[in-house]
């Protein structure tokens, strides 16, 4: 087999070496998430006011959230910044990461959700960077 099918080999498959895209890939999922969370149930409780006492979660939503965040992706951008070196992606998390603890700051404001979406969005950005990332390490490493 020669190199270029090597090479072809390694783009179909998903990295998995020190846990390349499931880490990365829980992360993503949990930023979707809460994106899904500070847009969609706004619009569906406005259409439906009767589910708005049991689906207000409050502020220990948010701060539980925040609680899973920061290890989940402190840890998953500390480990990608350790494999490839980019400091991109680690920047962007920590921005993001600060942009959702200032959300969860100003709770219950508008300034509030959408400094949470853009912590959020900021945060999948740097999680999808840091996955790219690891890949073009890994394939400039064959």
């Amino acid at each position: 087999m020669d190199s270029r099918t090597d090479a072809n080999a390694v783009m179909a498959r998903p990295i998995a070496r020190n846990g390349g895209l499931g880490w990365d890939g829980l992360a993503i999922s949990a930023s979707t998430l809460c994106l899904f969370h500070c847009l969609a149930l706004p619009v569906l409780i406005a259409f439906l006011p009767s589910i708005a006492e049991w689906a207000d979660m409050g502020e220990t939503f948010h701060i539980a959230m925040l609680a899973i965040a920061f290890p989940l992706s402190g840890l998953t951008l500390w480990r990608g910044w350790r494999r490839h070196g980019g400091m991109r992606p680690l920047l962007l998390g920590f921005a993001g990461l600060g942009l959702l603890l200032f959300g969860v700051m100003f709770e219950g404001e508008r300034i509030g959700t959408l400094l949470t979406v853009a912590g959020g969005i900021t945060l999948a950005a740097a999680h999808l960077a840091n996955l790219r990332a690891a890949r073009l390490s890994y394939l400039t490493s064959l």
